[in-house]
């Protein structure tokens, strides 16, 4: 039975394009500094990378358009063109750019974003981290077509499963992403962050999970860079030096706090401090590993930097429940990598606007505002806005 055509969106249910305008300001000036490729540089094609990845962000936000055969037909409608200045875009073009405009352009917008979130630590932590970013680390994975052989995974259950996985720097006191890597999901999550996204001055919290590579951990302390990371269980180590810790912090659950020498055949000895905390009631004892000096953070403090990495969890949550990838707009990995930053860029736009992500009730004011169902002050009351929206 042939599969149904779906329809062409009308262009009266194509409305708002504010988000557009502020997302090619931030663009512009990092697409203007790039160097560009021949087949960019050549003038017949009216189709550049800017108007790429304007429709991309534009897909993602509309509540309509659901393929790229419906965003390509949309382009022609004359309210697209005259409000985007964009030009209509066949389906060829559309999907020749993946292997033309290089997605890692996206990188300077969401930095430019990350420079306008401000936030605080919590009281116990105010004032002693001095000018370092606290930052969690993790992944998670997006499933893709079956055809996409590059993002083949693994086989299980006689079935070939196929994923992305979008590699994050996540601020922790304040809605912003230090950095992001989009690779096949088979990479492992270790290396493309010491390949790709380890930088000084920054304090990095992860799981259990990275604490496994000493190579990592040692990594970061040569580069200069900060980590707190949960120790796995059958991590050998020894005890070399008792240090203090206070009633307030026993009566919080902290039962350890010594310096220690990781491994049994070549032990690490780096000054670096393993804290065991366990929580109250029934909790599974918790043992962090961090580098970070006693003189400055002390065993509860570190407990209250790990409390807070499940906020990388919780915008997982969002980006997925939320601002999900509904239908992939390209199946290269440059193309799914635009796709993937978008929605982050989005993200990160949306929680500019009102100082942290939206919420499910908020998300629908703004595509009822692109369907022109409520107006802009109706949307700044849903938004919990100071002003207008541009």
């Amino acid at each position: 039975m042939a599969r149904p055509r779906k329809s062409v969106p009308d262009h009266e249910q194509l409305r708002g394009f504010k988000f557009l305008e502020e997302f090619r300001a931030l663009l512009h000036p990092f697409e203007k500094q790039r160097a560009k490729s021949p087949r960019e540089l050549d003038p017949r094609p009216k189709f550049d990378a800017e108007g790429y990845f304007v429709m991309m962000l534009f897909t993602l936000l509309n509540p309509v358009l659901d393929s790229m055969r419906g965003l390509c037909a949309t382009s022609r409608h004359q309210r697209f063109e005259k409000d985007t200045g964009l030009p209509p875009v066949s389906l060829a073009s559309f999907s020749e750019a993946q292997s033309v405009f290089d997605p890692e352009v996206l990188h300077g917008v969401i930095r430019a974003l990350l420079e306008h979130a401000s936030g605080d630590p919590p009281a116990a932590l105010r004032g002693k981290l001095g000018k370092r970013a606290v930052e969690a680390i993790d992944s998670t994975l997006w499933e893709v077509l079956p055809r996409m052989g590059w993002a083949h995974w693994r086989d299980q259950f006689s079935t070939r499963q196929h994923a992305v996985r979008l590699h994050l720097r996540w601020r922790l006191f304040a809605p912003g992403s230090g950095g992001a890597a989009v690779v096949a999901a088979r990479e492992c999550e270790r290396k493309v962050l010491a390949r790709e996204l380890l930088e000084p001055d920054v304090v990095y919290v992860g799981d259990r999970y990275y604490s496994g590579s000493f190579d990592l951990l040692e990594q970061m302390d040569d580069l200069g860079s900060g980590f707190v990371v949960r120790l796995q269980e059958k991590m050998v180590f020894e005890e070399l030096e008792q240090l203090p810790i206070s009633s307030a912090e026993k009566a919080r659950g902290v039962t350890h706090h010594v310096r220690v020498a990781l491994g049994w055949r070549n032990p690490v000895d780096r000054g670096w401090r393993v804290i065991r905390l366990v929580p109250p009631g029934k909790g599974e004892p918790i043992l962090l590993l961090t580098n970070l000096q006693a003189a400055d953070l002390g065993a509860w403090e570190i407990c209250e930097i790990y409390r807070h990495r499940w906020s990388i969890e919780l915008f997982f949550r969002w980006l997925k429940c939320l601002l999900p990838c509904r239908h992939w707009l390209a199946e290269s990995l440059p193309g799914v990598t635009a796709q993937v930053y978008c929605s982050l860029i989005a993200a990160l736009m949306l929680s500019a606007r009102t100082g942290k992500l939206p919420t499910k009730r908020q998300m629908e004011a703004i595509r009822y505002r692109m369907l022109g169902w409520i107006d802009d002050d109706e949307l700044s009351a849903a938004l919990g806005a100071a002003k207008k929206p541009d």
